[in-house]
Order: structure tokens, then sequence, then C-alpha cells
């Protein structure tokens, strides 16, 4: 069959080389400071909260679909940060791939999960998945990440992950989505605040690239300052 996907769209800054070396600087500049700590937020407390948070955040992003963490899959895990979530999704599957733009949290998770023989942490671009070859994971996952990056940067991950899925693999990511009216993006040069999303957006832009959209389930986050929903998604890449 004709792949029929449509052409992604460009880099929302004029100069990409600028934003990108932004945010991979930011990024290792906070891992510098307390990887925990951004990584987990609240739950960076101890080290027994930051592992706890791992499971109870794997827990609910592949809750109903414990399935995908097969012994015989290969995993990708987009923005791995300090493999926080890694080291409860490793133990299920073949091999656990993780990625992240900041090499300083790269080497924190190979350090950390040094006792898994079946994990390998890359440092990646901040816009793509290379050096990831064509077809070669079963399952791709991200959680807390996407929420950072300007919304057509999602949109070039999300090409990317269709990229490297095998036919009929699996992609499952959460972006947050707020309870009533959404506070306005923050600036490009903000590789922090969080971007909130509609499910119907992030519907059409993965039906756009030939995604089958499996469906979205909502969990409730409360915070001091906040309310929304973190808005988990489940699309499979079509048998071509």
């Amino acid at each position: 069959m004709t792949d029929q996907r449509q052409t992604p769209p460009a880099f929302p800054d004029p100069n990409p080389i600028r934003l990108l070396a932004k945010m991979k600087a930011d990024w290792n500049q906070r891992a510098r400071e307390d990887g925990a700590l951004y990584v987990a937020s609240i739950n960076a407390a101890s080290d027994a909260e930051f592992e706890a948070s791992g499971a109870r955040d794997v827990f609910y992003l592949f809750r109903h679909l414990e399935h995908l963490l097969d012994p015989g899959h290969v995993v990708l895990d987009v923005g791995c940060g300090m493999g926080r979530m890694d080291a409860h999704v490793a133990p299920r599957v073949k091999k656990l791939v993780g990625i992240d733009v900041s090499g300083e949290m790269v080497a924190r998770a190979r350090k950390r999960l040094a006792s898994l023989g079946n994990v390998e942490f890359l440092e990646g671009d901040g816009c793509s998945l290379r050096p990831l070859p064509d077809r070669s994971f079963d399952v791709v996952f991200s959680h807390i990440v996407f929420q950072h990056m300007p919304k057509e940067a999602v949109e070039l991950y999300f090409a990317e992950v269709r990229r490297v899925l095998r036919p009929l693999g699996h992609f499952v990511f959460q972006v947050p989505e707020a309870v009533g009216k959404a506070p306005r993006d923050p600036s490009l040069d903000d590789t922090f605040s969080m971007r909130f999303h509609e499910e119907a957006q992030v519907r059409e832009w993965i039906e756009g690239i030939s995604f089958e959209w499996h469906g979205a389930a909502r969990f409730r986050v409360t915070t001091t300052r906040e309310m929304f929903d973190q808005l988990r998604v489940h699309a499979v890449r079509p048998n071509w």
C-alpha cells in the first residue's frame, strides 16, 4: 500500500538550531541542579518516593494496556530522563531503549540502571528520533515529555514515532488537557512550562499521519495551583 502520510509541519522556530541548543542546555542544567526534582516534581523528596513515582506512572500510563509490556517486545521511551519509569518497564520486556535531549539525564539513567542488561540510553537532538532505525520497535511510549514542547515540535515527534514503529506497533503517550479554558501556550523559549492539548486536535494529528486511533483515557490531576486531566492516548501504526 502507498504510504499516505502528510508532510510534517515545519519546526516552530525560524532558527531551529538556536531553539534546540537552548532546549538541550536548559535540560542539562536542570539535570545538574536536581534531575530528580525536574523529572518527578513533588515526588522527588527521597529516593524511595522517586522510585515509587516511576512505578505509579507506569501503572497509570499502561492501565488496561498491560499486555503491551510483553517479554518479546522491544520498547522505546521518548524523553526517558533518568530512567524513572524505565526501571519498572525494562524487567517486563525484551529490550528497552530510552532517548532524551539531555546528555546529563542520559548519563544518570545509564548509571541508575547499570544493573539491567536489556537497556540502552541515547542522547537525542530534541526534534527527531535519529539515529534509531525505521520499523525497529514494537511499542513507543512517552510520559510528561510532550507537554514541555511547542506543539509543532510534538507533531514532528509523532511522525518520527511512526517511522520507528513496526507495522501494528503501539504508541502510548500522555499530554495534559485543560479542565475548562486552557491557558495560552508559553513562548517558544520556555522549555519547561506546560502546553495544554485538546483530544480532537491530538487525534487529528495522529490520524493525519496514518496512525489508527485506539482511544484515550483521562486521569484527573489536582495541584495547589491548577486542576487538569492527563490525557492518555493509544494509537497503532497500520500494517503497511
